[in-house]
């Protein structure tokens, strides 16, 4: 920029290389303080850009089927819930939510086949994790509200590694009994309060998760 064309927008592309990785890499474009003999300008630091280089198009999504108690009755009628709504171009849907030691959120990629190294997005093509294992280490990359999945609360029986939450689970996701507490998620936070917000009475309602295969 110069003084004769300091109010003009001026374009700069940036190319991203790679990735290293077979999922989406997330990187930033620093940009250092103006130089300038202008007082006003000289100095003022613009704010820093955030991409993603998307490795694939293809992408696990995750997205809410809608409110429900913590009587669920089986994962296999949460699954069918939530392969009902499943988002269009996906193949299948399963619900996101630990319902036994054997089927637990960190069980998907055994119990319904998901491809651990996709990154997970919402319906609206929001990044929340570059990959299966980068959403199970106590911190996601957006909330859930800012991606367009759920600005509520959402039943996950699990800890923040997405394994079953013990005597939090509304026995095992069939109960909707108010002496009986199971855990909840929330839409509101990247850390691992995102899947581990509080424990409330089963028979509260709350969002259904859900996660879908391209």
């Amino acid at each position: 920029f110069s003084s004769s064309d300091w109010s003009t927008p001026q374009t700069l592309t940036v190319t991203g290389q790679g990735p290293d990785e077979d999922y989406d890499t997330l990187y930033n474009v620093v940009l250092m303080p103006a130089s300038s003999s202008d007082t006003n300008f000289n100095g003022v630091n613009a704010q820093d850009l955030s991409f993603v280089n998307a490795n694939s198009l293809k992408a696990n999504i995750l997205y809410a089927y809608g409110s429900t108690t913590g009587n669920l009755t089986s994962k296999s009628n949460a699954d069918s819930l939530c392969n009902s709504s499943k988002p269009s171009g996906t193949s299948q849907g399963y619900a996101f939510i630990s319902f036994s030691a054997s089927e637990e959120i960190r069980d998907l990629p055994t119990t319904a086949g998901i491809d651990t190294t996709l990154s997970i997005k919402s319906n609206s093509d929001k990044l929340i994790a570059t990959n299966f294992a980068d959403m199970l280490d106590a911190s996601i990359y957006m909330q859930l509200s800012n991606a367009g999945v759920t600005s509520d609360s959402w039943w996950s029986f699990s800890d923040s590694d997405g394994s079953l939450r013990s005597s939090y689970n509304c026995n095992n996701g069939t109960s909707d009994s108010n002496s009986v507490t199971g855990t909840r998620g929330s839409g509101s936070y990247i850390s691992g309060s995102w899947m581990v917000r509080s424990n409330q009475s089963c028979d509260v309602s709350y969002q259904l998760l859900c996660i879908a295969k391209p």
